[in-house]
């Protein structure tokens, strides 16, 4: 058991991404904030670019690890985000697109397409949410028409929080916080909602398996520990 144990959560916003190293107790030890890499190339579009939003988390974890003696006490790291920003990657785990951030306005269509094909009721039976252009599916059915190309080399979707913990330990998976602000997730039974994935023809890999918050995900890889 380490001496003195330290843990570090990484807040991943809409301004800024945070990196905090608390002691167990919830004492703050050091902290850092650098401003979200967010690009806005036209009216009510915002994206991120996934290279730069992970360098960006890096060197906030650097500057808050640089303050801490002896960071070898750290033994673990989680991290937070919010929940409708989706990074596509392909098999490799390298992303396909842009990062459309949450706030982005582009999926207004997709939206009318979901009510009209699937049906606002029968989304809120299932997933708890209102149909709104904001939720993960809206931004996928987006990829899939508007850039067919790196749609298809898409394997894998992930949240903000989830992609940061993939480049940490190269472990895809999300939570059921995140996975709900997706309207994919069956609410009743914690689940993916398979059924809806079927009727859009989206594949289940799709999506991230589903595990508790707080579950230990992997190592920190050698490549993640140099940058950070």
């Amino acid at each position: 058991m380490v001496q003195n144990p330290l843990l570090v959560g990484i807040d991943l916003g809409t301004t800024n991404i945070k990196a905090i190293v608390f002691e167990p107790n919830g004492a703050i030890v050091a902290a850092a904030s650098v401003p979200t890499p967010t690009v806005y190339p036209r009216p009510t579009w915002a994206y991120h670019d996934p290279t730069d939003f992970w360098h960006k988390a890096a060197q906030a974890i650097r500057m808050a690890v640089g303050e801490v003696p002896h960071p070898e006490r750290i033994v673990s790291v989680a991290a937070t985000s919010t929940g409708e920003t989706g990074f596509p990657l392909d098999a490799a785990g390298e992303a396909t697109y842009e990062s459309i951030a949450w706030f982005d306005g582009r999926t207004k269509a997709e939206a009318q397409w979901l009510d009209e094909q699937i049906g606002a009721d029968r989304l809120f039976a299932v997933t708890g949410l209102s149909l709104q252009p904001i939720f993960s599916l809206c931004k996928i059915l987006w990829l899939r028409k508007h850039a067919p190309d790196a749609f298809a080399r898409t394997v894998r979707w992930l949240n903000a929080a989830d992609f940061i913990a993939f480049r940490l330990c190269g472990v895809a998976a999300t939570d059921p916080s995140l996975a709900s602000r997706m309207l994919m997730l069956n609410l009743h039974e914690m689940c993916w909602a398979t059924e809806l994935l079927d009727t859009l023809d989206l594949p289940h890999s799709l999506l991230a398996p589903l595990v508790r918050s707080g579950t230990p995900l992997g190592q920190i890889t050698p490549q993640a520990a140099a940058l950070t």
